[in-house]
């Protein structure tokens, strides 16, 4: 009897330690709303998490922004060599995709655009470049550079034989009203067909571009692929180094993290926080029912030799 009154006292303890620890772990979420007899509110209703829920939420979203997420510790993480390798080695495998790729360029972009949306850049690029040239054209320059090569060309070609000599002179005679002619006529021929020639001429050279494989295009690029990694590389130490701190104030993180959190119903955010702490929650248990353990070996010894 003695013995079984000794064991008796620490399983008692150790069942009432483990159950309070239990039941005080479950009055951190439950119940989720206030409860009432009558008029009379309940005490330790609702749970503590869903009674500061807010400030809870508005403590982490500070927390997290200012000590996890600042632009100190994001720059570190974002610039680290582990990060940079890891970048690197991604832009070793897109630009060795891209370099061997049999899809055509029109292909490539559709996987990000449909097809109504390539059209409109292509013919706006398009109209670009024809307006550019055109312009271009319609430069009195070209007209006059035109006919005086036609009519050196021409002259070289009298230039062999008699009859050829005598041609050749009378073109040096005529040569200043022969070149205004040429140049006017040519001019003027630009003027009028410069954008229905150019234009078609831009079109089927686009087509062809788009329609070729992109392997194709770049072939024995590899410099340029080289030179394009390095740019890209460059560019994101830019951006994180210099424009970091403005993303993250853009951002927001802290209210981000809020909003997130108080928008979670406390079932989910109950999950959660047991999903994270599950192993902590279950030895905090445990330790009840050792204390309780402990405390009634404790009871059992002072009331033997008490």
């Amino acid at each position: 009897m003695l013995i079984l009154k000794l064991i008796l006292g620490p399983i008692v303890g150790g069942v009432i330690g483990g159950i309070t620890n239990k039941l005080a772990i479950r009055m951190l979420f439950a119940p989720y709303e206030a409860k009432y007899i009558g008029k009379m509110h309940i005490p330790f209703t609702p749970g503590i998490i869903p009674k500061e829920k807010l400030r809870i939420a508005k403590a982490v979203g500070e927390a997290v922004s200012a000590n996890l997420l600042d632009a100190e510790t994001m720059s570190q993480t974002l610039l680290s060599d582990e990060m940079m390798e890891k970048i690197s080695s991604e832009l070793d495998g897109l630009l060795y995709r891209i370099y061997n790729s049999q899809q055509s360029i029109r292909e490539f972009a559709s996987r990000y655009a449909d097809d109504a949306e390539i059209e409109k850049v292509s013919s706006k690029l398009e109209q670009h470049i024809c307006e550019s040239i055109c312009k271009r054209l319609n430069n009195n320059a070209i007209g006059e550079d035109v006919a005086e090569m036609a009519i050196k060309h021409v002259q070289e070609k009298l230039s062999d034989g008699f009859f050829g000599r005598i041609g050749a002179g009378v073109l040096e005679v005529m040569k200043d009203s022969a070149k205004r002619l040429l140049a006017d006529n040519i001019n003027e021929m630009l003027r009028n067909n410069a954008p229905d020639m150019v234009g078609k001429l831009v079109k089927e050279e686009s087509q062809r571009i788009q329609n070729t494989p992109i392997s194709t295009i770049l072939e024995n690029q590899t410099e340029t692929l080289a030179r394009i990694k390095e740019i890209v590389l460059k560019a994101y130490k830019s951006v994180v180094t210099n424009n970091l701190p403005k993303i993250l104030a853009t951002i927001n993180i802290q209210k981000i993290i809020e909003d997130r959190l108080n928008a979670m119903d406390m079932a989910e955010t109950e999950k959660l926080i047991i999903s994270v702490m599950d192993k902590e929650l279950k030895a905090l248990v445990w330790f009840g029912v050792a204390l309780g353990f402990l405390m009634g070996f404790v009871t059992d010894l002072m009331f033997l030799f008490g």
